[in-house]
């Protein structure tokens, strides 16, 4: 079985793409190693980056009064290791702490990287109401 090894970025050559409406067109890119092919099979390839923990400054921003608390933790630290940190410098809002990260609601056990945290992200704390 004969393996194509593709170099990027490279130009491609391109094939009109016509449409059944009538619609002008397009150019589609394609890989002329592919072009009389009936199968093809993709590797996934792992990405050799550091695996150190990478130091991050993150801000917790307090929903209720808007006071903002900056924490420094690794990548590989989790959100409960987060909401421990923050509990240890707001202790009234033991409890009630849910955070959210563009826009999402965090669960406990996710770490920072895997969450695709960067330095100088905001977590903002919300309440949720009880009740049916």
């Amino acid at each position: 079985m004969a393996t194509a090894q593709l170099q990027w970025p490279m130009a491609l050559p391109v094939r009109l793409q016509h449409f059944p409406r009538g619609d002008p067109p397009i150019p589609v890119p394609y890989e002329p190693t592919f072009l009389n092919a009936t199968h093809a099979s993709l590797l996934v390839v792992q990405d050799h980056k550091s695996t150190r923990s990478s130091r991050l400054t993150v801000t917790v921003l307090n929903g209720s009064d808007g006071k903002r608390v900056p924490l420094v933790l690794k990548s590989t630290d989790t959100i409960g290791k987060l909401q421990k940190r923050f509990l240890l410098k707001h202790p009234d809002l033991t409890g009630s702490l849910n955070l959210a990260y563009n826009g999402k609601p965090v669960q406990g056990h996710q770490s920072l990287g895997e969450l695709g945290v960067k330095n100088g992200a905001t977590f903002i704390t919300f309440q949720r109401c009880r009740g049916g």
